[in-house]
């Protein structure tokens, strides 16, 4: 009967974290910033920063930039990289070329990897 209490306890402390993780991913993790921005030698793009609201430091954060019309229609879609690491509480810069002006922007995160679990930081 111990054994069984053990081994129940056991599976429910494995399975908290992975249900938090779960709940956490459910709601967006990132906030962006963004704003037009003009290269002369690689054309229109966008800038800003992603603000990591997660308790890993993160890699590898590949962007998805949508170029909205005033209908909100989707006129266009570019990918990206944020420069370097972010910090867990910490923000990245982006800078993604644009096939064309729009209307607006909307930009989200695709993808990342975690490096480690670290404390928080006061993002800027």
């Amino acid at each position: 009967m111990n054994r069984r209490a053990f081994v129940t306890g056991l599976g429910a402390l494995l399975a908290a974290p992975r249900a938090a993780e779960a709940q956490q991913a459910a709601q967006n993790p990132f906030r962006l910033e963004l704003e037009d921005a003009q290269s002369p030698f690689r054309g229109r793009a966008v800038e800003g920063y992603v603000y990591n609201d997660l308790p890993w430091r993160i890699t590898n954060v590949r962007l998805r930039v949508e170029s909205v019309d005033p209908t909100g229609g989707v006129t266009g879609e570019s990918y990206g990289w944020v420069v370097g690491d972010v910090k867990a509480g910490g923000r990245g810069y982006f800078f993604v070329l644009v096939p064309s002006g729009a209307a607006t922007y909307r930009a989200t995160v695709e993808s990342f990897n975690k490096v480690a679990l670290e404390a928080p930081t006061e993002a800027p």
